[in-house]
């Protein structure tokens, strides 16, 4: 991972990432905050019919030779795809995974990190009714299914569908894998049951259910610290929402640590402000005990990042104390604009004694923050994934890092994937805004 280490770190201590004290590595200007965002590729949806599906979440292999992104499927049936990154500045697609029925779409697709040559896609339900009472089909098929694409008889041109898993409830809308383990955690979508289910996968081709565990809601995501042997999940809505963390020391019977809860807090009243509606993201940031949480307003006043200390300070697994915020740089009232300006999925990158925060923040197209003081996060750069599509809005639904190769990987649901390199250099532009060719604020409102 590109990175100064831990010792690059402490010398940041707790000032912002533009004021730290300490010899600039080359490339820095401290008049401006840290953060910088350049594009590096893109592959548009195939040329025969551009807007044959809506793309989704992304995913990276460890050694970020293979990207993935799951998707509803449109006018072709098609909810998972594959690429070959070997060039970072010309993705390849190398095939499109037709879904088992056309009642079926996905949410997330995630490669297994112990076995070369797996992934497992989401599935759940194409209408879905409303978001807070979702009715599924009864004959679509809602659960994983396991792809091998190279592990043993697949192949990155013919890939197999090894295994399907259903679940009890109503689908699944996201999952996890755990780094060391062959376990996954599958959010199945349920308001007032346990959320979350632990998932045996030691044999590809049977996975098990264990254990259906954690406090009834619907949780919309989950991840793993391995380190500290936890599990932390975003519960939108139902019975709980808000911030749990579990034990996973075994990790097939997780126990639960903490709870913030959502509604205790105030609600968005203001930009600039935080509020505590909708928890939608949380990703660990484990080099500093620290995890990153967004909200997903698609009304009013758009949802931002909370920065959780979670050790950092005085904060703890058991008691997650919010401790920073920021909206996306362009963020404002969404009357006008539902969604627009709502932050999506997001993860973290280190670079040259930075921490970076880079998102998939729909209209805002892919953002980068610096939160080297978690206290204060500031956006630096934004780039508007509106490229090779006519008259189409930015629409990135998440950003994903690859920290063998150092770039991220981000999807947008009209115009494909984007590769990304995302550096501590100083930020180009002012206000968030990197160089001007890089996003157009008028035409997007126009458009």
């Amino acid at each position: 991972m590109k990175r100064t280490g831990m010792a690059g770190l402490a010398t940041v201590g707790l000032a912002s990432g533009s004021t730290a004290a300490r010899t600039d590595p080359p490339g820095h200007d401290r008049r401006r905050t840290r953060g910088r965002l350049t594009p590096l590729g893109q592959k548009l949806p195939p040329e025969d019919n551009p807007d044959h599906v809506t793309y989704t979440f992304g995913h990276v292999n460890t050694d970020g030779t293979w990207g993935g992104a799951s998707s509803f499927a449109g006018e072709s049936a098609v909810i998972s795809s594959l690429y070959d990154l070997s060039d970072l500045e010309d993705p390849e697609l190398v095939h499109e995974l037709a879904p088992p029925n056309d009642l079926t779409r996905s949410n997330d697709i995630k490669f297994d990190p112990l076995r070369e040559g797996l992934y497992i896609r989401a599935l759940e339900a194409n209408d879905e009714g409303s978001f807070f009472e979702p009715e599924p089909d009864p004959d679509g098929k809602f659960g994983i299914e396991v792809v091998d694409f190279g592990w043993e008889e697949g192949t990155p041109e013919n890939p197999e569908v090894l295994a399907y898993l259903e679940t009890p409830n109503m689908g699944v809308h996201k999952l996890t894998e755990h780094p060391e383990e062959p376990v996954l955690y599958l959010i199945d979508k349920v308001t007032d049951e346990p959320g979350l289910i632990a998932v045996d996968i030691n044999d590809p081709r049977n996975p098990e259910i264990v254990e259906q565990f954690g406090p009834p809601g619907y949780c919309h995501d989950c991840e793993v610290e391995a380190g500290r042997e936890a599990l932390h999940a975003a519960y939108i809505i139902g019975e709980t929402v808000g911030y749990v963390t579990f034990d996973i020391s075994d990790p097939l019977d997780p126990t639960q640590l903490g709870f913030f809860d959502y509604d205790d807090q105030p609600e968005y009243t203001a930009i600039g402000e935080p509020g505590f509606e909708l928890a939608h993201q949380i990703h660990p940031e484990p080099e500093r005990e620290l995890a990153i949480m967004g909200d997903e307003q698609f009304s009013g006043i758009p949802g931002g990042k909370h920065i959780f200390d979670t050790g950092w300070d005085e904060g703890s697994l058991e008691d997650p104390q919010p401790i920073g915020f920021t909206h996306s740089p362009d963020a404002r009232d969404q009357e006008e604009y539902p969604g627009a300006w709502t932050t999506h999925f997001h993860d973290v990158v280190y670079d040259r004694g930075e921490v970076l925060l880079i998102d998939g923040g729909y209209s805002q197209g892919a953002w980068v923050a610096n939160i080297t003081n978690p206290e204060d996060p500031t956006p630096t750069e934004r780039y508007a994934t509106d490229d090779g599509i006519d008259d189409v809005t930015p629409y990135a639904w998440g950003a994903f890092y690859n920290e063998a190769r150092e770039f991220a990987f981000v999807t947008d649901s009209n115009t494909g994937v984007y590769t990304f390199s995302v550096s501590g250099k100083a930020a180009r532009g002012k206000d968030g805004g990197g160089p001007g060719s890089h996003y157009d604020l008028e035409a997007i409102l126009e458009g």
